[in-house]
């Protein structure tokens, strides 16, 4: 099988009613579970001009597949404990809305480019996190699979969260 062409295109309006219907989906609701948003609430989170997160919809072969965030994990973030010595740390965020997306082998490569980006984009890049739920075995293999290792955990809104790190 090819390795499908992978895009980032900055979060706009135009893609409302598509995060939308992605953070509906039962599979992406079961790690990323914002409650029964509404249209007029996924804009107000996912698109308001305050939120310190750069937001993109992820592109397969030109076809929108999902949702990557990325946010600087500051001094006085919850997540400071893990932050690099050196450079700047970032956190990453990830959902493929299609269930028929997941399981085929995307999720490593999106990360995997996703990493590249990011190198791009901030040249004094340190370390990159990922936070998923510890139930969710499947994605932590995805993410080890994309070079993240485990460095700690977190208790945070009622799920254990399993810290992973890459070191780019």
């Amino acid at each position: 099988m090819t390795a499908p062409e992978i895009t980032f295109v900055p979060l706009a309006p135009e893609h409302l009613e598509l995060l939308h219907g992605w953070l509906q989906q039962p599979h992406v609701r079961e790690f990323w579970d914002d409650g029964h948003r509404t249209r007029e609430q996924v804009q107000s989170h996912y698109f308001d001009p305050a939120r310190d997160v750069l937001a993109f919809v992820v592109s397969l072969n030109d076809r929108p597949a999902g949702y990557l965030q990325t946010f600087r994990v500051s001094t006085d973030s919850e997540y400071r404990q893990w932050r690099s010595p050196r450079g700047e740390t970032w956190g990453l965020d990830l959902l493929l809305g299609a269930a028929a997306d997941t399981g085929q082998g995307h999720g490593p490569q999106i990360i995997r480019a996703s990493m590249k980006l990011w190198q791009r984009q901030c040249s004094h890049l340190g370390r990159l996190l990922i936070d998923p739920d510890v139930r969710n075995v499947r994605v932590v293999r995805v993410y080890q699979k994309a070079g993240f290792s485990g460095v700690g955990g977190l208790a945070s809104a009622g799920a254990v969260l399993r810290i992973l790190a890459c070191n780019p």
